[in-house]
């Protein structure tokens, strides 16, 4: 269960997303395109109104975010599926600056709630590791609304893999771990726990 500060309450009050209803999801992808690619040729009010479209036609949860950037064994690739149009709306996703912070955090830790590494652009939280690491605070804060269970799925995406026993996850634990103690003991506790337990199933073979 997630619980609600005063602050986030009163954001979500005052920022209130277009209610997209896409038919597919392929307009779905096309609008998410067309709004990233304005937005970075717009300036001042203008700029800041296509990312909150941007914004608020993003995926909403990890299932959704497979289905417009993943790939699937039966449909094929998603819309957004490949290289390098897919990492680049990412990358836009994870770098916004003038959504909310509440409204912002919320959306980035539900789309890898439950969210398993699937190669290409569904890995490593989607950037969240970054937001973790730079923005230790505020990541911090928002990822402690929720549940133990939401959070712990969210840190075993950032290390998840094939064989997730490697030098750059090792070094990825090493430069998190300390930012997010900082912050949040219990988080660091989960953060370690989730680590510690996918380097114990990885014998090697994947997982």
């Amino acid at each position: 269960m997630t619980f609600f500060s005063f602050e986030q309450q009163s954001e979500k009050e005052e920022f209130i997303c277009q209610d997209f209803k896409f038919r597919s999801y392929q307009e779905q992808a096309d609008s998410l395109v067309a709004f990233m690619n304005r937005a970075q040729k717009s300036s001042s009010n203008v700029k800041q109104d296509l990312e909150k479209k941007f914004f608020c036609a993003f995926p909403n949860s990890f299932e959704e975010m497979k289905e417009v950037f993943g790939y699937d064994d039966v449909k094929g690739e998603a819309p957004l599926y490949n290289y390098p149009i897919g990492e680049n709306m990412i990358g836009f996703f994870s770098k916004l600056e003038s959504i909310p912070d509440s409204i912002y955090f919320d959306k980035y830790i539900r789309i890898n709630i439950n969210g398993t590494w699937e190669a290409d652009n569904i890995r490593e939280a989607f950037g969240f590791g970054s937001k973790l690491y730079f923005e230790s605070e505020k990541a911090c804060k928002f990822l402690s609304y929720f549940s133990d269970k939401e959070i712990e799925s969210v840190f075993k995406f950032i290390f998840d893999g094939p064989h997730p026993k490697n030098e750059y996850n090792e070094g990825l634990y090493e430069e998190i771990k300390p930012k997010i103690e900082r912050q949040n003991t219990k988080l660091g506790q989960l953060f370690t726990k989730v680590y510690m337990k996918l380097m114990e199933e990885d014998d090697g073979h994947g997982h």
